[in-house]
């Protein structure tokens, strides 16, 4: 069964949902409720919902502007991919690799004038980074020191 990404519109449904959502594993990447607290009242970062069928099954963060520049993107026309997760009851249904080969086509769509996807993954996190490989992500090398440890710069074009 195929997923669909959409943004995160406040209402009592997808309050509902959010509140459900189940992750226990918070090492390398943060819920929905960090996700949408992190984003409110900020025009640049966009919550966006995983979902297969009617069920949110996983989550993330698109951020525009001054996004990538915290990783050596460009202002106008480079997205960020922040705090990918998938609820915990869908994990292992490949709902992440659906999403990110997915989502150039809905950056296209949603926000023209975006030419490439970046993101940072943990140096430990080889799980997230076979993901992003499998879904087209390229490492050219890039390295950034952070707080929980070296991540890797990866990048697809839209």
């Amino acid at each position: 069964m195929a997923v669909t990404i959409k943004r995160y519109v406040d209402t009592s449904e997808n309050q509902t949902q959010v509140a459900a959502y189940q992750l226990q594993d918070q090492r390398y990447t943060g819920g929905p409720t960090s996700v949408i607290t992190r984003s409110a009242g900020k025009s640049n970062r966009f919550p966006m919902m995983i979902y297969r069928a009617n069920l949110l099954v996983g989550f993330f963060c698109l951020h525009v502007k001054d996004g990538p520049q915290l990783y050596g993107g460009r202002f106008e026309t480079d997205i960020l991919l922040r705090a990918l997760s998938v609820d915990d009851r869908y994990r292992g249904q490949h709902i992440a690799l659906q999403a990110m080969l997915a989502l150039p086509q809905y950056v296209a769509q949603h926000f023209p004038g975006i030419q490439r996807i970046i993101l940072a993954v943990n140096a430990n996190n080889t799980a997230a980074q076979a993901l992003y490989f499998k879904a087209g992500f390229r490492d050219d090398g890039q390295r950034r020191d952070s707080e929980i440890g070296t991540l890797w710069i990866l990048k697809k074009d839209v």
